[in-house]
């Protein structure tokens, strides 16, 4: 009896080690691509803060803007691994209008060595400059929300982005 049940559980991990094994085989592409994600997307943000180096176009902010929190991070495209970096800010219409906010960050990263984009925007503004860096292109940009349906509101908010995206 004792030694059906050796040869019994001896068959058991026989097979639980070779479902180990195939399982593990299987798992190999997928903590590959993890892998690549992460050092390609690593690269890519060394790459944008080289960019932003020695104007730092994500801290710089017109009179009257204030940072709505830290920076923030995204590679989230896993097929082409694009990273972002970029910071919300909240600005007093008092301060200005969004024509010069987007006046004064794209005069900053031109005087930097940032290039117009040749994308345009619907309305036929640049939509953003670009920078060759590391052997990655970056391209910046500044968003708008919405506006906003109460006109009377004297606040906006907007984003400045840094990213491996195309314009």
């Amino acid at each position: 009896m004792v030694s059906i049940l050796k040869r019994v559980l001896g068959w058991v991990l026989l097979v639980v080690a070779i479902f180990m094994v195939f399982a593990g085989l299987a798992a190999v592409p997928l903590i590959s691509d993890v892998w690549e994600h992460r050092r390609v997307c690593g690269e890519n943000y060394e790459s944008i803060e080289a960019a932003l180096t020695p104007s730092d176009l994500l801290e710089a902010a017109p009179a009257g803007a204030v940072p709505d929190e830290e920076r923030d991070r995204d590679c989230t495209d896993t097929d082409d691994h694009h990273a972002t970096i970029s910071r919300f800010y909240h600005f007093s219409r008092q301060n200005g209008s969004r024509e010069d906010i987007d006046s004064f960050y794209r005069d900053l990263a031109l005087r930097n060595g940032w290039k117009l984009s040749p994308g345009e925007g619907p309305t036929g503004e640049v939509r953003c400059v670009a920078k060759e860096s590391e052997g990655a292109e970056i391209n910046f940009e500044v968003s708008f929300g919405s506006e906003p349906e109460d006109t009377s509101s004297e606040d906006t908010s907007y984003i400045v982005r840094a990213s491996t995206w195309p314009c």
